[in-house]
């Protein structure tokens, strides 16, 4: 068979899309995979597609006809990392994307404007940014290199009495790459920010993006960059799709002890100040530390517990009448909460007494969860956070309610740990 016909071959398979390079996988491995992935179609499929994957397998194997970066290419991802934004773009091959690689922070009046991310690709633009004591406006005016205007709206947003954080979308492409570009503020007077983009840079895995960690079925990736005198770190996580990360620490548990929150020693084993800048969404994924500047310095980061929040829901019946002694099991997201006690309260108030089953020794920890469709309140363990009793309202004169319980909220426990050199820390990483 000649090389070409083999790469022909090669090529005309599908690659199986949850093929992911979490670690060296060997080729025969991917095979395998691809054989697993055509079984579920037909037997004729698979005996057809096995037989040849068979025989490259063994060509491959036995001659040097192909290269093995060549077969790697095939079977990888292309990875994009967005900073200030904190996702990752994974497609079959790189795309031409454009973000911004370090934050631009501007002085307004007495408050601050930074413009933490943005992203621009052929499928739309998006930028970040977060305002202390200024005013929050809801569109700004993008000015490309040639001069052409675009008005982006803000789609996302959150604001308290001194600090908000917007997020302005354009769907669609829009030819802003490169240099001299502006941005313009609608205030008294108007603010024009010149702005700069960048290509994306395109790895193949996680751990090419910078540290990772393991542990509890969760890798983390922690990216280190540098924005001034001080290192900038962002988190991107690799997981089940069964949940979603809620908080990586920066925040913690209610009730917990801050040691069980992210922090950062340095050289001398002391904990080293921590600034959080507030994101757009959930979970908070970037926070920034002081370097010392001092060669040969070294900082580790640790990750003693994070928080999921699991897709997983459940419907359960419970009595509206009290109950001093109830004993009522049900699980959700693989957990079991047992309904121990009802109260009865004024104004057709109900109090539902649960036990979480929480387990401080675990792997991981189930804490939290809401109830669809009713307004209520929860108290929580002093010493756990787990939810103790929820209360909420009930239809007058009726015997039972039902409830749906949704977004179930777990603590898995680490830890995950880094290591920096003060080195690691380089501008637009």
């Amino acid at each position: 068979m000649s090389p070409n016909k083999l790469k022909q071959q090669l090529s005309a398979i599908p690659i199986p899309s949850g093929i992911r390079q979490k670690s060296q996988l060997g080729i025969e491995q991917a095979m395998l995979e691809q054989q697993e992935d055509s079984r579920r179609k037909n037997k004729r499929v698979r005996r057809r597609v096995g037989a040849i994957v068979a025989a490259l397998a063994l060509i491959f194997l036995s001659t040097d006809l192909m290269n093995h970066n060549y077969v790697w290419a095939s079977i990888q991802k292309a990875l994009q990392f967005v900073p200030g934004i904190g996702i990752v773009k994974e497609e079959d091959s790189s795309s031409e994307r454009y973000v911004l690689k370090q934050p631009i922070s501007l002085n307004v009046g007495e408050g601050s404007i930074m413009i933490t991310g943005i992203l621009s690709d052929e499928d739309m633009t998006y930028i970040t940014m977060v305002g202390k004591n200024t005013q929050r406006f809801e569109s700004i005016t993008l000015v490309s290199e040639q001069g052409a205007e675009y008005n982006l709206r803000s789609s996302t947003a959150s604001w308290s009495s001194t600090e908000w954080t917007s997020g302005f979308w354009h769907k669609g492409k829009l030819n802003i790459g490169g240099e001299n570009i502006k941005l313009i503020f609608p205030l008294e007077p108007t603010i024009e920010v010149p702005i700069t983009l960048a290509k994306a840079e395109t790895v193949s895995s996680y751990q090419d993006m910078g540290e990772t960690a393991t542990a509890n079925g969760v890798s983390i990736t922690a990216i280190a960059d540098r924005v001034g005198e001080q290192a900038r770190i962002s988190f991107v996580a690799r997981h089940s799709e069964d949940f979603d990360i809620s908080d990586y620490g920066i925040y913690g548990v209610h009730m917990h002890d801050e040691s069980q929150k992210l922090y950062v020693l340095n050289d001398t084993g002391k904990k080293v100040e921590i600034e959080h800048i507030r994101g757009v969404s959930s979970p908070a994924s970037e926070f920034y530390f002081g370097l010392s500047g001092k060669a040969g310095g070294h900082y580790t980061l640790s990750l003693p517990e994070i928080s999921v929040t699991y897709k997983d829901e459940v419907s359960i019946k419970v009595s509206t009448e009290a109950k001093q002694l109830w004993n009522q099991t049900f699980e959700i997201a693989g957990f079991p909460v047992t309904i121990t006690r009802i109260e009865k309260l004024k104004e057709n108030g109900l109090r539902v007494y649960m036990d979480f089953h929480y387990n401080e020794e675990a792997p991981a920890s189930l804490y939290n969860l809401d109830i669809e469709g009713f307004s209520n309140v929860a108290k929580l363990n002093e010493r756990t956070g787990a939810i103790d009793y929820i209360e909420f309202e009930v239809e007058p004169g009726s015997k039972q309610v039902n409830l749906k319980l949704i977004r179930p909220g777990v603590i898995m426990r680490g830890p995950w740990q880094f290591e920096f050199a003060e080195e690691s820390f380089k501008v637009g990483k």
